[in-house]
């Protein structure tokens, strides 16, 4: 066999793996391509939906700034946004809700995703906002311990004990408060008086899951477990004594906006506060029956009608 063909048979190894790493480097980049196309398609229509959803926001926003005006402004036309363009095919009133319709285009990298959306939404009177103070009748509190309904704590104070005592507070929410667009929800308790010593002295701010009153509330009933029903994670905290072990008795502030505005949407049941003390003992703060009464200072806005 000559050496020329010796070394044809040699390279023939070589040139065949060589096609294979082409044939395979074609289809990763044929595949490539196909998965980014699709990409690009999916990104799209997400576009094009976020564009449609937030069409309709502004829907509601306009009608809503616009004092209830029977959604005259929700009809903004069309609207260019990043991304692409909204255009709003109709608006109708009703009962204090805004159902609008539109298409969403995107002109993206996948140009031409489109998303039609029709959707009804209740809208809220953002021209007129309102304010109230809730500490009056149909509120309720009392401190439960382990040694029955009250120890330390008078008919006049709340008393926090780590472990030991836990204070509830139920505000009665009035009736324009349902379905209301909760923007503000400051709990206000005014602190007495202190026997702590620890650092890192708070007082978390639970929602209560189960129905009480204070006639009838101990320890141990009408709870599924000692201590009160309630939720784990707590919907605010207060640090108390902020610079300890110097003392501050005085006003204490929490915003629980986000868990008053369940309450008025009825996502959940208002059945008040449990105050859970950390570090603390025989902290007191004035009751409903005292001189400075727990506040609930809310600021909202009335749904249209």
């Amino acid at each position: 066999m000559s050496r020329g063909r010796q070394q044809g048979i040699l390279l023939l190894p070589v040139t065949l793996t060589l096609a294979v790493i082409g044939a395979l480097a074609y289809a990763m980049t044929r595949d490539g391509s196909m998965n980014v196309a699709a990409i690009d398609a999916q990104y799209d229509a997400d576009v094009a939906r976020y564009l449609a959803a937030s069409g309709v926001q502004l829907a509601k926003w306009r009608t809503a700034k616009d004092k209830c005006n029977n959604g005259a402004q929700a009809n903004f036309g069309t609207l260019a946004l990043p991304g692409g363009t909204v255009v709003v095919n109709t608006t109708s009133w009703s009962n204090g809700s805004l159902t609008v319709g539109l298409t969403a285009t995107t002109t993206g990298a996948g140009a031409g995703a489109v998303h039609a959306s029709t959707r009804k939404v209740r809208v809220h009177n953002l021209g007129d906002p309102k304010q109230k103070i809730l500490m009056g009748d149909g509120d309720d509190d009392i401190t439960i311990m382990r040694t029955g309904p009250r120890g330390l704590a008078s008919a006049e104070t709340l008393e926090a004990t780590d472990g030991t005592a836990h204070p509830l507070v139920y505000f009665a929410l009035p009736g324009e408060f349902d379905k209301a667009l909760i923007v503000q929800a400051d709990l206000k308790l005014t602190k007495q008086w202190s026997n702590s010593t620890q650092t890192n002295r708070s007082l978390g701010i639970h929602r209560i899951t189960t129905d009480w009153a204070s006639h009838n509330v101990t320890w141990s009933t009408p709870w599924t477990a000692p201590g009160g029903d309630y939720v784990a994670a707590a919907a605010a905290s207060m640090t108390i004594d902020p610079n300890a072990p110097t003392q501050f008795n005085g006003v204490y502030t929490a915003s629980i906006a986000v868990l008053v505005e369940q309450w008025a949407a009825g996502t959940v049941r208002n059945y008040g506060l449990l105050l859970k003390p950390t570090h603390l003992v025989n902290t007191t703060f004035t009751s409903f029956d005292g001189s400075s009464k727990p506040e609930l200072d809310v600021g909202y806005y009335l749904p249209c009608s």
